[in-house]
């Protein structure tokens, strides 16, 4: 008897331990989560790190070298010593050191303006899984809603049968449309399923979680209050890319001119010190200066100016690119919200099913028309949220395109 009541007891709390378990995420709380977590930021930030690397090398200036020389000079009986102290230092007469800390602090500055970017474009992918988390949760309560109706409506075909006022071939007809609501649900689950995994990637790298989420915020459709052109313009003076871009433009532009530069020859200028076994003794000083008659750094001069002209051309077509892109996410935007306003006439409620199954049990609606009527709810609701959740994705893939314009001027 003790045994039966234990095991009750936990069968009765059981769903509440499941409950206190299962994870509430809102849609600030998943970015939260994947700005502390997240290994696709990490990645980013490693080629960051990186490219910061490659900046700080180019700019680093020749360390001197020291050298000390001891001679051994023997005439006859007499010992000769002499011994050097020497300190070498390459110097750059036509201000090279200047133009390559410029060029690395530009490099350094699109790093980390390239990386602003590609973490916001990882951010509008947390939350475009988060939306379509949140319509493949509302879709399976649809098909689960439709399940229970055809398959209450079946048990109450087969009663009439047992009392002769159905046919068999009536109820084979629910069973037809039972197994094919079954199937549909079981492959909205399984795509559930899928994009939970995805956004575990992102929010739980490297931990043991559930990919089994209850999502707090419920989307909606919120209008678009800017003029397409104010969008585009905002982009081409804020986004981080192109701002990076143009950054590396400039490198390249003083990179070009300290290859040029380098063509003239540089000073080592050489410091020392030197004693002599005889008492004599002095400071030393002198120069070299190579002469550029085989090498006077064409290749590089042309490595560098194409590299510039080249990187010119990419900032040109970036900047197309990105009056392209603000351009078609602007467009999907706004088709996408009239088709929401449009589908707002006519849409079946929930109450609408009941009473449709309400009308089939008391014999006012036809097999046919109950099928019609959870058909038609079926397809009216998960268009519904279809539209809402491609709807939000369109507004985060159009914040990532300009820049963060739509979140500075409606936070989601």
């Amino acid at each position: 008897m003790a045994r039966y009541i234990r095991w009750t007891l936990l069968l009765m709390l059981f769903p509440a331990m499941v409950k206190a378990q299962s994870t509430s995420l809102s849609i600030d709380q998943a970015v939260k989560l994947f700005k502390q977590h997240s290994l696709q930021q990490e990645l980013a930030r490693y080629e960051q790190m990186r490219k910061r690397g490659e900046a700080i090398r180019y700019k680093a200036y020749p360390n001197p070298e020291f050298s000390v020389n001891r001679e051994q000079l023997n005439a006859g009986t007499v010992d000769y010593r002499e011994t050097s102290y020497m300190v070498s230092q390459p110097i750059e007469l036509l201000g090279q050191p200047f133009l390559r800390s410029q060029s690395a602090s530009k490099s350094q500055k699109a790093a980390d303006l390239q990386f602003t970017y590609d973490r916001r474009r990882l951010i509008r992918q947390v939350k475009s899984l988060y939306a379509d988390y949140w319509q493949l949760s509302k879709k399976l309560e649809i098909y689960n809603r439709a399940f229970k109706v055809i398959r209450k409506a079946r048990s109450a075909a087969r009663a009439r049968k047992a009392e002769g006022t159905f046919s068999g071939l009536q109820e084979q007809r629910f069973n037809v449309e039972l197994n094919r609501y079954r199937k549909q649900r079981d492959q909205v689950r399984v795509k559930f399923r899928q994009i939970g995994n995805q956004l575990t990637t992102y929010l739980f790298a490297g931990q043991k979680a559930d990919p089994s989420f209850t999502v707090t915020d419920s989307l909606s459709v919120t209008p678009v209050n800017l003029q397409k052109q104010s969008l585009i313009q905002y982009a081409l003076n804020n986004r981080a890319d192109l701002l990076a871009l143009e950054m590396r433009v400039d490198a390249s532009r003083l990179q070009y001119k300290v290859e040029k530069r380098d063509r003239l020859p540089d000073l080592d200028l050489n410091v020392g010190y030197k004693s002599q076994s005889d008492g004599a003794e002095g400071f030393v000083i002198g120069g070299a200066v190579s002469l550029p008659l085989f090498n006077q750094n064409q290749g590089e001069i042309i490595t560098s100016r194409v590299r510039t002209r080249s990187r010119e051309t990419e900032l040109t077509l970036k900047q197309q690119t990105v009056r392209n892109q603000v351009e078609t996410a602007y467009e999907r935007v706004t088709l996408l919200f009239e088709q929401w306003i449009s589908m707002q006439e006519g849409t079946m409620a929930k109450s609408m099913l009941k009473a449709a199954r309400a009308a089939y049990r008391e014999g006012r609606y036809s097999l046919v028309e109950l099928l019609d009527a959870t058909q038609a709810y079926v397809d009216s609701r998960t268009m519904i949220y279809e539209t809402i959740a491609e709807y939000n994705q369109a507004l985060f893939e159009l914040d990532a395109v300009t820049g963060g314009r739509i979140s500075e001027a409606q936070p989601n």
